[in-house]
């Protein structure tokens, strides 16, 4: 049998909202995490009562906030299956935000054009 390359981490929730968050602040471009493994639309649900509460919560914090730093343009979130119900969820750190975000002043010269129109 052929040994795996990158074997699999044993965890469900590895981490909280902040270990996210520090992570994303020390990611080089490139980095990966691997943020949750199991069925992550079906574990954060409270009617299937894989987890508690508490670990729920603690659970759908660290998925949002996965999706707000892909929002930003700070993180490509993806899957990688490796079971029939249970994926591996995991974050790659991209360049950084796409663009900051600048509000358009127009110069002083093209206000002027503009003002002729």
């Amino acid at each position: 049998m052929l040994a795996r390359p990158d074997p699999l981490p044993l965890f469900a929730i590895p981490l909280d909202e902040n270990g996210f968050v520090d992570w994303l602040i020390d990611a080089k471009p490139g980095d990966t995490l691997v943020y949750y493994r199991g069925h992550l639309s079906h574990d954060r649900m409270p009617s299937t009562k894989v987890f508690d509460d508490a670990r729920r919560r603690k659970l759908a914090d660290v998925a949002n906030r996965v999706l707000a730093a892909e929002a930003q343009g700070l993180v490509m979130p993806v899957q990688r299956r490796i079971d029939r119900n249970e994926w591996l969820y995991i974050a790659i750190r991209t360049h950084g935000p796409l663009r900051t975000a600048h509000s358009h002043k127009p110069s002083a010269s093209s206000a002027r054009s503009l003002a002729h129109v």
